[in-house]
């Protein structure tokens, strides 16, 4: 350490007593939530001596040591690595409000002021090291130098420091579609411009392993051991990557997302990233780390109307579409990941890479990619039963069956759905849904309202094989004569197998995109009719305790509301009684698709303040046309902006 740095830490640590007499004076200390295992991890960069302009990712020897003196004097209890693994096993206990310091990149300043700072509290600390990095440092692009293999094989043999990996050469960028964009190279699938190919996941696993064993190599002839942790590059990882991680001995991974840690998943242990600023916005960020509740403000969008056969023209309109969502300071999308341009209703084609489907431009990913640099959360919306595969036989053999006259016959709804029952169904449909997710970056999925079966379906024979082994042999209804009871127990059932067919495709997209959330659509009549489950097989309360989200297609043209205010208000009063208000968005209707023209822009935003004024939270609507301005922007932002949100950061 060199002499400026010794006198800077004798001068901070003289300093702590008054730091901590002036954190105390002026600090309203909130107790922070913490449950049995629950622990808090920080994430560092660059702690140097001055700040840098630009730099939010650097932070100052003297705030640093602000907040680890807040930290000492308010309660925390500095843990290690190794203690969080005990804790796991059983062999130990944390302490309440247990906080780990992580440190990523291996800076020059973690060797010459960060462990000898925190020897002076006994706090354990972790580095992260990127093996690339350390070999061949980047020319440009870094606040300051890094540490070579020696200063790394020092630090390592001190009791409170724990090396751990940060991949070989995993923290950069690379392509990912075919249109240009790049991702966190663990969280992507790499497309390759000059052979127009797609990553297998074969093949990106294959990646993986390498770079984790060549990463592991290094650590054993420089370090002497093998890291046991991995810190993913910017946060992102998939299931699959920790799979090979546990493969490779990794025992704990740590991301970027915002929470306490938990003793009973270490695979995605929550960071909170620090990052300059006053000490006041560092003790709100600690003393809330599971982030303010945030009021939901979606829009959904047809790709359908972006489209064009010039991707260059496509990309214009994208623009327009971004430059409105931006302007409006809307913070969710539901984009459409299936292309239905005739708006029948059945997909035959999609917007994304994919085995089972034509694609009809590969531009789903861009468009989400394009979405999300700009702060906006953007969840892939896509039916999950009214697809047409190329395989004609196919899409016959698995059609819903409908009851008429005594007779089975394809369902004549409005959706030509296959059924829920068929597990080769469930088998085209997951790879679908696996390949949406592998080669795309979305926050979410909202599931299509084509999940429903009707009072008359399904009769499929391998729904009849399901019902009569669950059930007994009466079912299904033979008639429309049964008791409404027995109606409403095979209502019930339908409902079920609708809710445990699209868990299995959240399953598929789980191991892809852990993080990832879930909507679902359901029909505003199932929370103003109890005796609509009968009839659909949709449930909203079941919907609730199955789904992160549930989206109330409130359209009160479409159902015939004569008095559209005080239909709105006992729906939102419906979802009170339910205690659904924190988990429920009111998707408006912005097109009155009976008489063919938009709704007016006044009676759009009435609805969306009737909807508010009862006590509805979150809000959406739908349709949107970005190229002619439906619905006008100037005057539904006045409710749709998240700047209306009380709670937004």
């Amino acid at each position: 350490m060199c002499n400026l740095h010794k006198l800077l830490l004798i001068a901070l640590l003289a300093l702590a007593p008054a730091l901590a007499t002036a954190t105390a004076a002026t600090t309203k200390v909130v107790p922070t939530p913490f449950k049995d295992g629950q622990f808090l991890v920080l994430a560092y960069h660059s702690i140097a001596l001055r700040a840098i302009p630009g730099d939010k990712y650097t932070i100052t020897q003297g705030q640093f040591a602000e907040q680890v003196d807040y930290l000492n004097t308010h309660g925390y209890h500095p843990v290690s690595v190794q203690d969080i693994l005990d804790a796991q096993a059983g062999k130990k206990k944390l302490p309440n409000k247990a906080v780990l310091l992580t440190f990523d990149d291996a800076y020059l300043s973690y060797y010459d002021f960060v462990v000898p700072f925190l020897k002076q509290y006994g706090f354990p600390s972790m580095l992260a090291v990127v093996g690339d990095f350390i070999e061949n440092p980047p020319s440009k692009g870094l606040p300051e130098k890094l540490m070579n293999w020696k200063q790394i094989k020092e630090v390592a043999k001190s009791p409170l420091v724990e090396v751990a990996s940060h991949t070989y050469n995993m923290h950069k960028g690379i392509q990912y579609n075919s249109i240009g964009n790049t991702g966190p190279a663990v969280n992507v699938r790499l497309y390759s411009p000059q052979d127009k190919h797609y990553e297998t996941e074969q093949e990106y696993r294959q990646r993986l392993q390498e770079d984790f064993s060549h990463q592991n190599k290094i650590f054993e002839s420089h370090v002497g051991f093998k890291p046991r942790i991995i810190v993913w590059p910017f946060g992102n990882h998939t299931g699959i990557s920790w799979d090979i991680a546990k493969n490779k001995g990794f025992r704990m991974g740590f991301t970027l997302v915002w929470g306490l840690g938990n003793i009973t998943n270490l695979a995605e242990t929550p960071r909170l990233m620090v990052e300059s600023v006053p000490i006041k916005d560092f003790i709100d960020n600690v003393l809330y780390p599971n982030h303010k509740p945030t009021i939901v403000r979606a829009v959904q969008v047809d790709l359908d109307l972006i489209y064009d056969k010039s991707i260059e023209q496509m990309d214009k309109n994208l623009g327009k579409l971004i430059d409105r969502l931006y302007a409006m300071k809307v913070n969710t999308v539901y984009l459409q990941a299936f292309a239905d341009p005739d708006g029948d209703g059945s997909v035959d084609s999609v917007y994304f890479h994919n085995r089972q489907l034509p694609v009809r431009s590969d531009f789903f990913s861009h468009a989400a990619h394009q979405i999300r640099i700009r702060g906006i959360e953007v969840y892939a919306w896509i039916p999950s039963l009214s697809f047409i595969f190329p395989d004609k036989a196919f899409n016959k053999m698995y059609r819903i069956q409908e009851k008429s006259n005594g007779k089975n016959r394809p369902s004549q709804s409005w959706y030509k759905r296959l059924t829920p029952f068929s597990k080769d169904v469930q088998e085209k449909v997951g790879m679908l849904y696996e390949d949406l997710a592998a080669y795309s970056q979305i926050d979410g999925i909202l599931f299509q309202d084509d999940a429903y079966l009707t009072d008359h379906e399904d009769f499929h024979p391998d729904a009849i094989q399901a019902y009569q082994a669950a059930l007994g042999k009466s079912f299904p209804l033979k008639s429309d004569a049964e008791d409404s009871a027995a109606a409403l127990k095979w209502g019930k059932y339908k409902t079920q197998a609708l809710i445990d067919y699209t868990k299995g495709l959240m399953r598929i997209v789980k191991h892809i995109r852990p993080e990832i959330k879930f909507a679902r659509n359901i029909y505003a009549n199932m929370l103003i009719n109890p005796q609509a489950e009968a009839w659909f097989a949709q449930n909203y309360k079941e919907f609730l305790n199955n789904y992160d989200e549930v989206v109330v297609m409130a359209y009160p043209r479409m159902e015939k509301a004569h008095k559209p205010a005080q239909w709105l208000t006992k729906m939102v009063e419906n979802v009170k009684a339910h205690n659904g208000l924190e988990k429920t968005i009111f998707k408006l209707q912005a097109y009155d698709w009976k008489k063919k023209r938009w709704v007016g822009n006044e009676a759009l935003l009435e609805e969306m303040r009737d909807v508010l004024v009862a006590g509805g939270v979150h809000l959406a609507y739908y349709p949107d046309n970005a190229l002619e301005n439906k619905p006008d922007i100037s005057t539904i932002k006045l409710e749709m902006s998240r700047q209306t949100d009380p709670f937004a950061r």
